[in-house]
């Protein structure tokens, strides 16, 4: 049962910003661990795991709104 989610979008709140970003390099750094729909929104380049990739990926998604 895959969770369903929009890649960036970490928190669900509907928006790609900062707070995405935040939340990402946080679990990059293993200062959180996220839930199904976080670890599959901050996993944005899809290649199954949550790294420095993801966030220059976000930060182009943030930059690009």
């Amino acid at each position: 049962n895959e969770p369903s989610c929009t890649a960036g979008d970490v928190n669900s709140d509907g928006i790609y910003n900062v707070l995405d970003i935040v939340a990402t390099v946080n679990f990059v750094l293993s200062l959180q661990t996220p839930d199904e729909n976080q670890a599959c929104a901050a996993d944005v380049n899809g290649d199954g795991i949550i790294n420095v990739l993801d966030i220059v990926s976000l930060v182009n998604l943030v930059i690009s709104n």
